[in-house]
């Protein structure tokens, strides 16, 4: 190989710097090098991500079945207590976001990953235990605030290791799992419930001991298996070729700075006007969602089915859900486009919305409720993946996200309060509030890919054809103050 093919590169391969390693910078085996680390990574961060989230959203939504198993029953629950418990669940989850963000910075992702997933688990499995409306809360009060070290932390972890056009597909394949869960949740209820029922333990309790306790134990397992960034990846898991262009890589994905705490970085996300747009869209997206995963189960129930049934019968809108997540998200990143996908995605959740308002029949309810699954999820990774991707520097990028999640899940609230139990069979208050909100998805959405488009094109007139911003005007724009507005970066829109 000749020396204008090669460059040597000081890499961080062991306890000591002095390592040197020949990596070529272009051309064929650059790119097999490539094609070989984003195999491995495939294979082994991206799976185990998505097995995080899966439990993540099981332990989560598990309780929507647990009703229709004998959960308010059970703890004595009366009139709204419910819905309460739902909403307690999003008021911890709230209030733990952006500090989550900053001691990701302190700690390890495995550390902060790994231990406040044995600490929901710990709340999972100890709603079993809960005799009353006030266990209940403070058990799901206490998970919330514990559940949101995983799904923020994911897209800040997946940017270290992947490109930004690489980004919604493998964000989606981690949180396209929720849709796993939805689905897995449906099934193991069924069998609980079906199979499994014990004059000394109630169904309810079963399941969330059976949800609950794997949860720890991966837990335990995620501080010592979930990688942390290029730089610490194992010498049995890649080679230091690998390795080098795993570091090359992240630092040219807007991952170029190091700093622990840069207070100019968050004021810089909590002015900038492009959050405000991602987070409008995304309270649109957590009212619908969050009432949906909630209460699909009782959804089910009120078309006529059996409780045990309307378990079973839960499953296959997830399973449509599972194909538009992975195919949509794929098209973007093929496109590299964010915002009409989002749009889209919000349009099919309208019709299904409106098939569930305008007709009482079976079917058609079914049908309403397939099409509001594809629709919701789609935009869970096509949101994150968009917000990572817009904003240069660690901090402000780690805020973007936990702003994102903070209004979305303080929102998430109205959701467990608009399928009253004097509203049913037809829930029109509930799926009312829902069809508004996803056009206001559609509509911001779009505004906000129509203003970056523009401004896009202005750069374009301004200061020529768009690049990809190097490792120096990275640092350039986050010591200067001015991150994504730097010359040379352009927006995905």
């Amino acid at each position: 190989m000749s020396e204008k093919k090669e460059e040597i590169l000081a890499s961080e391969t062991g306890a000591d710097n002095k390592d040197l390693v020949v990596v070529p910078q272009s051309g064929p085996e650059r790119e097999a090098i490539v094609r070989r680390l984003k195999l491995k990574l495939d294979l082994r961060l991206v799976p185990y991500l998505a097995l995080l989230y899966l439990f993540n959203a099981l332990d989560r939504g598990n309780i929507g079945n647990a009703r229709l198993a004998g959960l308010e029953k059970g703890t004595n629950l009366k009139g709204n207590d419910f819905y309460n418990a739902l909403s307690f669940f999003y008021f911890g989850y709230t209030i733990s976001q952006i500090p989550n963000m900053f001691i990701l910075k302190k700690v390890t992702p495995s550390v902060l990953v790994g231990v406040t997933m044995i600490l929901w688990g710990v709340c999972s499995t100890s709603m079993a235990a809960a005799k009353s409306y006030s266990d209940l809360v403070a058990t799901r009060f206490f998970m919330g605030i514990f559940e949101a070290g995983v799904g923020p932390a994911a897209p800040i972890i997946l940017s270290f290791f992947y490109l930004r056009h690489e980004l919604a597909w493998r964000t989606a394949l981690f949180y396209g799992s929720s849709t796993f869960a939805g689905a897995f949740g449906g099934l193991i209820a069924y069998g609980v419930s079906k199979n499994l029922a014990h004059e000394s333990l109630a169904p309810w309790k079963l399941l969330f001991i059976i949800e609950g306790i794997p949860t720890i134990v991966l837990g335990i397992l995620t501080i010592f298996v979930l990688p942390n960034s290029p730089e610490t990846l194992e010498r049995w898991f890649v080679t230091p070729e690998e390795k080098q262009v795993a570091i090359e890589r992240s630092r040219s994905g807007l991952n170029a700075d190091n700093s622990l705490l840069d207070k100019r970085q968050l004021l810089a996300a909590l002015k900038d006007y492009k959050n405000f747009f991602t987070c409008i869209i995304y309270i649109g997206l957590n009212i619908p969602l969050a009432s949906y995963t909630s209460f699909l189960p009782t959804i089910v129930s009120e078309m006529g089915y059996t409780d045990v049934k309307a378990q079973l019968m839960t499953v296959p809108p997830y399973a449509c859900a599972i194909v538009t997540v992975f195919a949509v998200c794929y098209s973007s990143d093929r496109t590299r486009n964010r915002g009409y996908h989002v749009a889209a995605s919000a349009l099919v959740a309208c019709i299904g919305y409106i098939l569930l308002i305008s007709s009482n029949k079976l079917g058609a309810n079914y049908t309403g409720a397939c099409f509001v699954a594809m629709g919701l999820y789609p935009i869970i990774p096509l949101m994150l993946s968009w917000v990572a991707n817009n904003n240069v520097g660690h901090i402000k990028r780690a805020v973007s996200v936990a702003m994102l999640n903070t209004f979305g899940q303080c929102f998430a609230t109205v959701g467990t309060q608009i399928y009253k139990s004097k509203t049913a069979p037809r829930f029109f208050m509930g799926y009312g509030v829902c069809l508004a909100f996803t056009v206001v998805m559609v509509a911001f959405a779009l505004a906000l890919s129509f203003v970056l488009k523009r401004e896009n094109a202005r750069r374009d007139a301004e200061h020529g054809e768009p690049k990809e911003l190097t490792t120096e005007e990275q640092q350039e724009a986050i010591q200067n103050g001015i991150y994504d507005s730097h010359p040379s970066f352009r927006y995905y829109c």
